[in-house]
């Protein structure tokens, strides 16, 4: 029999685990760290991480008897003329066996409160097995022992299990710390290359492809898909840059439409989702499309790639947070798992520019597929994570632009966003 809970620290054991919780976040790809989302590598990793606890089934304890051979060289009540040696006698054994579920590991972990002696016994797959000898057995004497040895068992079991319950307590809010942590390194590195203006130099199978220049294309990377046996071919994803560009391109139409604001007041939605396709076009070589047919409706405006759809945005006016939170609901049913990089344009013609800035955040927030707010530069544009409706694993940039509009004649009867929400 050896000693249960005497092999080395459990809080030892578990800085250990700690360590390798570290290490396993040190280890995450930047493709998996920005493509599977801080939400789910954190629960993946907790999942992983977290120690089942020792459970043991006392009411299914079974014993069994056989005969041994008992030292009995320190028995006083015997005459033995050479105690040095070992002497034995026969006698019987009792084995008692209790399953268990739980980390077998934790029962030879010693936790920090303890005593002197530690019980003895055996851990065999998920059974736990203690025994009991004696030359002479008595019953009350072997109950009683029994009941002691149990005891002992349950007082260590206990304390194991109360650091360990602290231990899986702490987990989410350290995995959290870390992934956040790898995840801002990642994006600081991605934004200190994208500073220097030189291409980078691709490694051999490095995955990643970007359009030839033939006036400017949408420039894609690969997205690494979630572990998986099976090979998955690449899915292009908007790099940030051309994300930052198509944006810069509406925000500079938008001071096209300031300047000349009699030439727009009197345009709908479409005809200034034309105009921004206008200037799309010149840039991204007429692949830029209107009301196009994507995954479950039509959205607005379109970037294609090589076959795949890497910008997807709608054009609103304002008519209140309901409608906004709807235009949200309307995104996300036509962004396919392919989407990534999305937008809405927010056009504001009710004269109160700043309630419409104070509402955008607070709908999105309390969106069912909100996942957490980004700093965005700007006192009227708003960028978000979302969560994918169909793959809670995969996650989408929303950026929202607010706009003031030239309007000659306000809407009969509209004076304010809880009137519009009404209309």
């Amino acid at each position: 029999m050896d000693h249960l809970f005497s092999t080395g620290s459990l809080s030892d054991a578990l800085r250990g685990e700690i360590a390798k919780l570290e290490a396993r976040v040190a280890a995450l790809s930047p493709e998996t760290t920005l493509t599977r989302g801080i939400d789910v590598l954190t629960a993946e990793l907790v999942d992983a991480a977290t120690i089942d606890p020792l459970i043991l089934h006392w009411s299914d304890m079974t014993a069994e008897q056989d005969e041994a051979d008992v030292d009995v060289s320190n028995a006083w009540d015997r005459t033995i003329l050479d105690r040095s040696p070992p002497f034995y006698l026969k006698g019987t054994r009792i084995t008692y066996t209790v399953p268990f579920a739980g980390e077998a590991d934790l029962f030879k972990t010693r936790p920090s409160t303890c005593t002197l002696n530690s019980p003895e016994g055996t851990v065999r797959g998920g059974e736990l097995r203690f025994q009991l000898t004696a030359v002479d057995p008595d019953p009350g004497q072997v109950k009683l022992g029994l009941d002691r040895n149990a005891e002992q068992i349950r007082k260590y079991v206990d304390w194991i299990n109360a650091e360990v319950a602290a231990f899986n307590l702490g987990l989410a809010a350290t995995a959290r710390r870390l992934v956040e942590a790898r995840h801002a390194k990642v994006l600081r590195d991605q934004a200190l290359v994208a500073s220097l203006g030189v291409p980078l130099r691709r490694r051999e199978m490095e995955p990643t492809f970007a359009a030839p220049s033939v006036r400017r294309k949408a420039r894609t990377t690969v997205a690494a898909p979630a572990a998986t046996r099976r090979p998955t071919a690449p899915e292009p994803v908007l790099v940030a840059d051309d994300y930052e560009f198509i944006l810069e391109v509406v925000l500079n139409m938008v001071a096209v439409m300031e300047r000349s604001p009699h030439a727009f007041k009197d345009l709908d939605e479409e005809g200034i989702r034309t105009h921004f396709l206008v200037q799309l076009n010149g840039h991204f070589e007429g692949r830029a499309t209107a009301e196009t047919f994507n995954f479950q409706g039509k959205t607005d405006i379109l970037v294609p790639q090589d076959g795949r759809h890497v910008f997807v945005a709608e054009c609103k006016f304002w008519r209140g947070p309901k409608q906004l939170a709807a235009t949200v609901d309307q995104l996300l049913r036509y962004t396919s798992w392919r989407d990534t990089k999305t937008a809405i344009f927010l056009f504001n013609r009710t004269k109160n520019l700043s309630s419409v800035l104070e509402k955008v955040p607070e709908v999105i927030r309390g969106h069912p597929a909100f996942v957490r707010e980004i700093d965005y530069d700007g006192e009227t544009a708003f960028r978000f994570v979302l969560r994918h409706p169909d793959d809670a694993s995969r996650e989408l940039t929303l950026s929202i632009l607010v706009f003031e509009v030239p309007s000659a004649d306000p809407s009969p009867g509209v004076s304010s966003d809880e009137d519009v929400e009404q209309a």
